[in-house]
C-alpha cells in the first residue's frame, strides 16, 4: 500500500475542490476538508494538520507542505499561492490569545474573557517558510520572500526579501524575482524533463 491516499480516497475526503497529482500521506490530518482547496501537484506530507475555518484553506500548484507542519485557519482565510513551501514543523496561526493584559486564554472560556487577534495568512508565489518557523496572524510573505528556520513572522515579509530570527530580521540579500519567473516558465514548459 502506498504512503499517499490513491484517487477514491481523495475524493472520498470531501475536499472543496483538487488537482491532479495530489499527494496526501495517509498520517496527515485534515480538519473540515470541505473547506479546503488543493491545487495540482501539490505533496502533503506525514503528521500534517491542517484546520481549516470558515474562511477556508486554499492551497495552489506545485506548493510542498512538510512532515509535521501545522495549518490553523480558524481565525481566518490561509492562501498558499503556486510554488510555495512550507519546510518541516512549521506552524501557521491565524489567530492567537493576547495574554499580555490579564486577559483568560484558550478555547474553553467565553469570548468576552479573552483577547483575541485574528488575521488570514497569505503566501504569495515562491514564497518559503524555513523548518520549525511560525507564522503569526495577519502575516502576508510577499512573491519570492523567504524565511529563514526558526524565524517568528509577527509582520508581513516584502516581495523577495530573506528575513530571519526572532523577532524577524531582514537579511541583505535578495532573492531574484526574474530568475524565479523564468525558471517557473522552464518548468512549466516541461524543461526539467529534458535534463
Amino acid at each position: 500500500m502506498s504512503r499517499f491516499l490513491n484517487a477514491s480516497e481523495l475524493d472520498s475526503l470531501g475536499l472543496r475542490a483538487f488537482g491532479t497529482d495530489v499527494l496526501i500521506d495517509r498520517a496527515a490530518i485534515l480538519v473540515n476538508p470541505a473547506a479546503i482547496s488543493l491545487g495540482d501537484h501539490c505533496r502533503i506530507d506525514a503528521f500534517a494538520l491542517i484546520l481549516a475555518g470558515q474562511e477556508g484553506v486554499r492551497i495552489g500548484m506545485h506548493v510542498h507542505i512538510a512532515a509535521g507542519c501545522q495549518i490553523f485557519g480558524g481565525g481566518g482565510a490561509v492562501d498558499l499561492e503556486d510554488f510555495t513551501c512550507l519546510s518541516g514543523r512549521v506552524s501557521v496561526y491565524t489567530a492567537t490569545d493576547d495574554f499580555t493584559q490579564g486577559f483568560l486564554t484558550n478555547p474553553t472560556v467565553s469570548a468576552a474573557y479573552r483577547n483575541v487577534r485574528t488575521g488570514g495568512v497569505t503566501m504569495r508565489k515562491h514564497s518559503i517558510v524555513g523548518c520549525g518557523s511560525v507564522v503569526l496572524p495577519g502575516v502576508e510573505m510577499g512573491f519570492g520572500s523567504a524565511a529563514g528556520a526558526l524565524t517568528v513572522l509577527r509582520k508581513s515579509v516584502p516581495e523577495c526579501n530573506v528575513v530571519c530570527g526572532n523577532p524577524a530580521r531582514r537579511l541583505p540579500k535578495r532573492r531574484d524575482r526574474a530568475r524565479l519567473e523564468r525558471l517557473e516558465q522552464e518548468f512549466l514548459r516541461g524543461a526539467h524533463l529534458n535534463g
